[in-house]
């Protein structure tokens, strides 16, 4: 399986608390900004956040949510490793 067809991820920066990072959500056919992955708090994962009037279809919302998903799981066990080993 290859990556996603109609967007991709740029790294951005570490959010402000340097526990997560922020993903900036860029359109393969134009470069033009959609949104934010991020950590979400009260939901415990990575979520995007769209851009206002940006709209998308199937195949696109797949590939951010699998990658949200990635992300996630990523996140969890970084933190499972560090509480073993503290």
């Amino acid at each position: 399986m290859s990556g996603p067809k109609y967007v991709h991820f740029d790294y951005s920066r570490a959010s402000v608390s340097g526990m997560t990072s922020i993903w900036s959500v860029v359109a393969v056919a134009d470069g033009g900004f959609l949104g934010v992955v991020s950590w979400f708090g009260r939901w415990r994962c990575y979520a995007f956040s769209p851009r206002p009037d940006t709209v998308y279809e199937r195949t696109c919302l797949r590939d951010i949510a699998t990658f949200c998903e990635s992300r996630t799981t990523e996140h969890r066990t970084a933190q499972r490793k560090a509480k073993v080993s503290a």
